[in-house]
Protein backbone atom coordinates (compact mmCIF):
# COMPACT_ATOMS: atom_id res chain seq x y z
CA UNK A 1 0.00 0.00 0.00
CA UNK A 2 1.24 3.72 -0.97
CA UNK A 3 0.03 6.38 1.14
CA UNK A 4 0.20 10.19 0.55
CA UNK A 5 2.04 12.20 2.90
CA UNK A 6 0.25 15.34 2.47
CA UNK A 7 -3.20 14.03 2.37
CA UNK A 8 -5.06 11.87 5.19
CA UNK A 9 -7.07 9.34 4.24
CA UNK A 10 -11.25 10.26 3.28
CA UNK A 11 -13.71 9.38 5.71
CA UNK A 12 -14.58 6.46 3.93
CA UNK A 13 -10.72 5.17 3.14
CA UNK A 14 -10.33 5.48 6.91
CA UNK A 15 -13.18 3.63 8.31
CA UNK A 16 -12.30 1.04 5.75
CA UNK A 17 -8.95 0.53 7.20
CA UNK A 18 -10.25 0.33 10.85
CA UNK A 19 -12.11 -2.44 9.65
CA UNK A 20 -9.65 -3.94 8.21
CA UNK A 21 -7.27 -4.09 11.50
CA UNK A 22 -10.62 -4.86 13.40
CA UNK A 23 -10.61 -7.98 11.44
CA UNK A 24 -6.99 -8.79 12.16
CA UNK A 25 -7.25 -8.21 15.68
CA UNK A 26 -10.65 -10.60 15.23
CA UNK A 27 -8.78 -13.47 13.78
CA UNK A 28 -6.66 -14.11 16.66
CA UNK A 29 -7.82 -17.18 19.03
CA UNK A 30 -8.75 -17.46 22.57
CA UNK A 31 -8.27 -21.28 23.44
CA UNK A 32 -9.32 -23.53 26.61
CA UNK A 33 -7.37 -26.05 27.79
CA UNK A 34 -8.98 -27.81 29.99
CA UNK A 35 -7.55 -31.14 32.44
CA UNK A 36 -9.81 -32.47 34.74
CA UNK A 37 -12.45 -30.72 36.46
CA UNK A 38 -10.21 -28.11 37.64
CA UNK A 39 -11.04 -24.63 36.09
CA UNK A 40 -9.60 -24.22 32.71
CA UNK A 41 -6.57 -21.74 31.49
CA UNK A 42 -7.35 -19.46 29.00
CA UNK A 43 -4.81 -18.20 26.27
CA UNK A 44 -5.03 -15.54 23.41
CA UNK A 45 -2.56 -16.97 20.51
CA UNK A 46 -1.41 -14.55 17.65
CA UNK A 47 0.92 -17.06 15.99
CA UNK A 48 0.79 -20.71 15.53
CA UNK A 49 3.90 -21.08 17.37
CA UNK A 50 1.95 -19.59 20.24
CA UNK A 51 -1.32 -22.30 19.49
CA UNK A 52 0.82 -25.14 19.34
CA UNK A 53 2.34 -24.20 22.64
CA UNK A 54 -1.29 -23.56 24.69
CA UNK A 55 -2.60 -26.78 23.25
CA UNK A 56 0.06 -28.50 24.14
CA UNK A 57 0.69 -27.53 27.87
CA UNK A 58 -0.08 -30.78 29.10
CA UNK A 59 1.91 -32.34 27.35
CA UNK A 60 5.28 -31.12 26.05
CA UNK A 61 6.58 -30.58 29.66
CA UNK A 62 4.22 -33.36 31.73
CA UNK A 63 7.45 -33.16 34.28
CA UNK A 64 7.21 -29.43 34.86
CA UNK A 65 3.51 -29.25 35.54
CA UNK A 66 3.78 -32.43 38.06
CA UNK A 67 6.82 -30.41 39.85
CA UNK A 68 4.60 -27.44 39.97
CA UNK A 69 1.25 -28.98 41.80
CA UNK A 70 4.23 -31.00 44.06
CA UNK A 71 5.90 -28.07 45.17
CA UNK A 72 3.96 -25.14 45.06
CA UNK A 73 1.94 -23.97 48.24
CA UNK A 74 -0.35 -21.43 48.82
CA UNK A 75 1.57 -18.18 49.58
CA UNK A 76 4.16 -19.14 47.54
CA UNK A 77 6.24 -16.55 45.71
CA UNK A 78 7.07 -18.39 42.05
CA UNK A 79 9.98 -17.39 39.64
CA UNK A 80 9.78 -17.84 36.21
CA UNK A 81 12.75 -17.37 34.08
CA UNK A 82 12.38 -17.55 30.85
CA UNK A 83 8.44 -17.24 31.17
CA UNK A 84 7.88 -16.76 27.15
CA UNK A 85 3.79 -16.36 26.49
CA UNK A 86 3.33 -17.46 30.77
CA UNK A 87 1.65 -20.52 30.45
CA UNK A 88 3.67 -22.13 33.56
CA UNK A 89 3.28 -18.76 34.96
CA UNK A 90 -0.54 -19.10 34.74
CA UNK A 91 -0.77 -22.91 36.05
CA UNK A 92 1.69 -21.48 39.00
CA UNK A 93 -0.80 -18.66 39.57
CA UNK A 94 -3.68 -20.31 40.47
CA UNK A 95 -1.55 -22.79 42.84
CA UNK A 96 0.12 -19.97 44.86
CA UNK A 97 -3.28 -18.70 45.57
CA UNK A 98 -4.16 -15.18 46.62
CA UNK A 99 -1.39 -14.52 48.89
CA UNK A 100 1.28 -15.80 46.42
CA UNK A 101 3.32 -14.08 43.96
CA UNK A 102 4.60 -14.95 40.09
CA UNK A 103 7.66 -13.48 38.84
CA UNK A 104 7.21 -14.08 35.10
CA UNK A 105 10.83 -12.80 33.62
CA UNK A 106 10.57 -12.67 29.42
CA UNK A 107 12.48 -10.30 27.38
CA UNK A 108 11.70 -10.92 23.93
CA UNK A 109 8.42 -8.37 23.16
CA UNK A 110 6.43 -9.72 21.57
CA UNK A 111 6.30 -12.69 24.48
CA UNK A 112 6.64 -10.44 27.23
CA UNK A 113 2.86 -8.80 25.43
CA UNK A 114 1.39 -12.36 25.13
CA UNK A 115 2.39 -13.37 29.05
CA UNK A 116 0.97 -9.91 30.08
CA UNK A 117 -2.57 -10.60 28.35
CA UNK A 118 -2.66 -14.52 29.27
CA UNK A 119 -1.67 -13.15 32.93
CA UNK A 120 -4.93 -10.79 32.59
CA UNK A 121 -7.52 -13.20 31.27
CA UNK A 122 -6.70 -15.45 33.83
CA UNK A 123 -7.42 -13.20 36.42
CA UNK A 124 -4.16 -12.87 38.23
CA UNK A 125 -2.99 -9.73 37.57
CA UNK A 126 -2.94 -8.93 41.18
CA UNK A 127 -0.76 -11.70 42.05
CA UNK A 128 1.93 -11.15 39.24
CA UNK A 129 4.42 -9.15 38.24
CA UNK A 130 5.94 -9.13 34.64
CA UNK A 131 9.51 -8.22 34.08
CA UNK A 132 10.57 -7.63 30.55
CA UNK A 133 13.81 -7.08 31.51
CA UNK A 134 16.57 -9.86 31.03
CA UNK A 135 18.11 -12.07 34.06
CA UNK A 136 22.11 -12.53 33.89
CA UNK A 137 24.99 -12.29 35.28
CA UNK A 138 25.58 -8.82 35.36
CA UNK A 139 23.46 -5.57 35.57
CA UNK A 140 23.86 -3.29 32.44
CA UNK A 141 22.93 -2.53 28.83
CA UNK A 142 22.96 -5.38 26.27
CA UNK A 143 22.06 -6.12 22.81
CA UNK A 144 19.26 -8.38 22.51
CA UNK A 145 19.36 -10.47 19.20
CA UNK A 146 15.86 -11.48 18.21
CA UNK A 147 16.07 -14.70 16.22
CA UNK A 148 12.35 -14.93 15.42
CA UNK A 149 9.79 -11.68 15.88
CA UNK A 150 6.65 -13.84 16.77
CA UNK A 151 5.28 -14.50 19.64
CA UNK A 152 5.57 -17.89 20.81
CA UNK A 153 9.18 -17.99 19.96
CA UNK A 154 12.62 -19.19 21.52
CA UNK A 155 16.11 -18.91 21.01
CA UNK A 156 16.86 -15.20 21.14
CA UNK A 157 19.90 -14.09 22.88
CA UNK A 158 21.60 -11.44 25.32
CA UNK A 159 24.69 -10.40 24.05
CA UNK A 160 25.72 -13.11 21.50
CA UNK A 161 23.75 -14.47 18.22
CA UNK A 162 24.63 -18.18 18.84
CA UNK A 163 21.50 -20.16 20.36
CA UNK A 164 20.83 -22.27 22.84
CA UNK A 165 21.98 -25.24 20.62
CA UNK A 166 25.10 -23.35 19.92
CA UNK A 167 23.72 -22.33 16.25
CA UNK A 168 24.92 -19.38 14.98
CA UNK A 169 21.82 -17.16 13.60
CA UNK A 170 21.45 -13.85 11.87
CA UNK A 171 18.67 -11.13 14.07
CA UNK A 172 15.60 -10.30 12.74
CA UNK A 173 15.90 -7.56 15.10
CA UNK A 174 17.94 -6.32 17.87
CA UNK A 175 16.97 -4.23 20.81
CA UNK A 176 19.23 -2.62 23.46
CA UNK A 177 17.88 -4.32 26.65
CA UNK A 178 18.00 -3.72 30.38
CA UNK A 179 19.72 -6.55 31.90
CA UNK A 180 19.60 -7.32 36.10
CA UNK A 181 20.51 -10.22 38.50
CA UNK A 182 17.91 -11.75 40.55
CA UNK A 183 20.37 -10.74 43.46
CA UNK A 184 19.99 -7.34 42.58
CA UNK A 185 16.30 -7.24 42.18
CA UNK A 186 16.00 -8.93 45.72
CA UNK A 187 18.30 -6.62 47.52
CA UNK A 188 16.70 -3.36 46.01
CA UNK A 189 13.38 -4.81 47.07
CA UNK A 190 11.69 -4.80 43.85
CA UNK A 191 10.91 -8.27 43.52
CA UNK A 192 10.58 -10.98 46.56
CA UNK A 193 12.88 -13.52 47.46
CA UNK A 194 10.92 -16.59 45.75
CA UNK A 195 10.37 -19.71 46.89
CA UNK A 196 10.50 -21.74 43.80
CA UNK A 197 12.28 -20.88 40.67
CA UNK A 198 12.56 -22.56 36.82
CA UNK A 199 14.63 -21.51 34.60
CA UNK A 200 14.15 -21.88 31.14
CA UNK A 201 16.85 -19.76 29.14
CA UNK A 202 17.83 -21.60 25.84
CA UNK A 203 21.49 -21.98 27.20
CA UNK A 204 21.96 -19.42 29.63
CA UNK A 205 20.91 -20.98 32.37
CA UNK A 206 24.46 -21.21 34.42
CA UNK A 207 24.41 -17.02 33.94
CA UNK A 208 21.17 -16.72 35.70
CA UNK A 209 22.30 -19.27 38.49
CA UNK A 210 25.64 -16.72 38.76
CA UNK A 211 23.67 -13.64 38.90
CA UNK A 212 21.55 -15.76 41.92
CA UNK A 213 24.14 -16.58 44.40
CA UNK A 214 23.47 -15.02 47.21
CA UNK A 215 19.55 -15.99 46.78
CA UNK A 216 20.42 -19.51 46.67
CA UNK A 217 23.07 -19.06 49.82
CA UNK A 218 20.66 -16.81 51.57
CA UNK A 219 19.07 -17.91 55.33
CA UNK A 220 15.99 -18.29 53.42
CA UNK A 221 16.80 -19.91 49.90
CA UNK A 222 14.11 -21.16 47.35
CA UNK A 223 13.46 -24.79 48.38
CA UNK A 224 12.99 -26.26 44.98
CA UNK A 225 14.67 -24.99 41.74
CA UNK A 226 13.99 -26.47 37.81
CA UNK A 227 16.65 -25.91 35.62
CA UNK A 228 16.82 -26.60 31.97
CA UNK A 229 19.63 -28.85 31.30
CA UNK A 230 22.30 -29.37 28.26
CA UNK A 231 24.36 -32.05 28.30
CA UNK A 232 27.32 -29.65 27.94
CA UNK A 233 27.26 -28.03 31.32
CA UNK A 234 25.27 -30.70 33.08
CA UNK A 235 28.50 -31.55 35.67
CA UNK A 236 29.04 -27.97 35.94
CA UNK A 237 25.16 -27.11 37.12
CA UNK A 238 25.54 -29.58 39.59
CA UNK A 239 28.88 -28.66 41.11
CA UNK A 240 27.26 -25.00 41.10
CA UNK A 241 23.96 -26.18 43.27
CA UNK A 242 26.05 -28.52 45.09
CA UNK A 243 27.70 -25.28 46.25
CA UNK A 244 24.64 -23.96 47.49
CA UNK A 245 23.43 -26.93 49.08
CA UNK A 246 20.91 -28.71 47.01
CA UNK A 247 20.92 -31.82 45.71
CA UNK A 248 19.48 -33.45 42.51
CA UNK A 249 15.92 -34.88 43.46
CA UNK A 250 14.62 -35.81 40.04
CA UNK A 251 15.70 -35.18 36.02
CA UNK A 252 12.45 -35.31 33.40
CA UNK A 253 12.37 -35.10 30.17
CA UNK A 254 10.43 -33.27 27.59
CA UNK A 255 7.91 -35.02 25.23
CA UNK A 256 10.24 -34.38 22.25
CA UNK A 257 13.27 -35.55 24.32
CA UNK A 258 11.06 -39.19 25.27
CA UNK A 259 10.57 -39.33 21.29
CA UNK A 260 14.15 -38.98 20.68
CA UNK A 261 14.93 -41.48 23.13
CA UNK A 262 12.56 -44.20 21.96
CA UNK A 263 14.37 -43.80 18.69
CA UNK A 264 17.71 -44.44 20.38
CA UNK A 265 18.97 -41.55 21.22
CA UNK A 266 21.33 -41.37 24.40
CA UNK A 267 19.26 -40.23 27.67
CA UNK A 268 22.50 -38.30 28.60
CA UNK A 269 22.70 -36.67 25.42
CA UNK A 270 18.82 -35.11 25.13
CA UNK A 271 18.46 -31.82 26.84
CA UNK A 272 15.86 -32.28 29.67
CA UNK A 273 15.30 -30.47 33.16
CA UNK A 274 16.76 -31.11 36.21
CA UNK A 275 15.12 -30.08 39.72
CA UNK A 276 16.72 -29.14 42.55
CA UNK A 277 15.76 -29.28 46.29
CA UNK A 278 17.60 -28.19 49.61
CA UNK A 279 20.25 -31.34 50.82
CA UNK A 280 19.00 -32.77 54.13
Amino acid sequence: MIVSGTHPPSFLVSRLYRLRFALAQMLGMRIEVRNGAAAPYRFDCRSYTEFKRAVTLFQKEEGTIKWLRDELRPGDTFCDIGANVGLYSVVAGGLVGEAGQILSFEPHPANALSLMQNIQINGLTERSKVISAALGDSNGFFDFNIREAVSGSSMSQLGRTVDGNDEAFVPVLRECKAAFTLDHLVAEGIVRSPDVVKIDVDGNELLILAGMAQVLGSDTPPRSVQVEVNHHYEAELDAIMQGHGYRLRDRHHTFIGKRKIAKGADPLSVAHNAVYGRAA
